[in-house]
């Protein structure tokens, strides 16, 4: 299981100075919008950013989903250039404690006066391992021309992120929805009224292990919800609350395991041994959209 802070730091990794030549207006913003279909953190541990502005290095950066800097979709703002400035952004995704890359890519356009362009750069698992000229960048499969007219692009809007691709969140996925299993390595089906184990925990205390299948909500960035009520007991557990990471697991579903969730907080391990215990969870993801769900267990005597 992946737990993310709740304060989460917006992304940037490009803070381009302006350019403009002979007193040219740099009126023309391009930004850039990183999506991928790889899972962050299972699939792509980190990607590093080139930007070019007319042929130009501006920038260069290194981003780890270890160091919680890593979080996509994501914008990657660039400052006012130019009108016709050269715009290029070179991406490379890395698995952990691997020095070459998995998937390489590169888009460019020009900057265009008066306007906001949303340049598009996605990091696709079908390029994985997929070598291209030098003159070209792998997309969806298959090498392409990196070079995008800013004719073709659209307009930067914010809300564009809420129908980025993503490796959980896909057009076959269907409507949110979750499935609580258990499992602290594995997901594993959990049966309604099944006799589930406890385990004691590091800092006292005793849990149960959960698991999550999910449909139709981001891999990144989701907030969790997991709350408890012993009905013999009429006792209602402590809720927790956390950030989290899913993991694909097949097309249009990801998975989420090694939930700790104590079941004697407040409560001695001799009162709840045996007993029903009613599990409720809840996910929302950062577009808002949301799935919950209820199972009965029996804490194992």
């Amino acid at each position: 299981m992946i737990l993310r802070p709740a304060a989460q730091a917006l992304l940037a990794l490009l803070a381009l100075v302006p350019s403009a030549c002979g007193g040219e207006e740099a009126d023309a913003r391009v930004v850039a919008g990183l999506t991928t279909d790889m899972a962050i953190g299972f699939e792509v541990h980190a990607i590093e950013s080139t930007t070019k502005v007319d042929g130009v290095v501006t920038r260069a950066e290194r981003l780890s989903y270890g160091s919680g800097d890593l979080s996509l979709p994501a914008e990657l703002p660039i400052a006012e250039a130019r009108d016709g400035a050269e715009i290029e952004l070179s991406v490379a995704a890395f698995r952990d404690g691997e020095a070459a890359p998995i998937v390489t890519r590169t888009t460019a356009t020009r900057a265009a006066s008066g306007r906001s362009l949303l340049l598009p750069v996605s990091i696709d698992a079908a390029c994985s391992g997929l070598a291209c000229a030098a003159s070209a960048t792998c997309a969806a499969g298959a090498c392409v021309d990196p070079f995008i007219a800013p004719s073709a692009l659209d307009d930067h809007d914010p809300m564009w992120i809420a129908s980025a691709k993503d490796a959980c969140k896909t057009p076959s996925s269907g409507d949110p929805a979750i499935v609580i299993g258990q499992g602290e390595s594995a997901f594993a089906p959990l049966d309604e009224g099944e006799v589930v184990p406890i385990e004691a925990g590091p800092q006292g205390g005793h849990h149960v292990w959960l698991a999550l299948r999910v449909t139709g909500l981001r891999q990144m960035g989701s907030r969790l919800r997991v709350g408890g009520y012993f009905p013999e007991l009429e006792r209602e557990l402590l809720p927790f609350t956390a950030l989290v990471t899913l993991r694909r697991a097949g097309e249009g579903r990801c998975e989420i395991y090694g939930i700790r969730f104590q079941v004697d907080r407040g409560l001695s391990v001799e009162a709840v041994r045996g007993r029903a215990l009613d599990v409720e969870v809840a996910l929302e993801d950062p577009n808002g959209d949301a799935a919950t769900a209820a199972q009965r267990v029996v804490i194992a005597p």
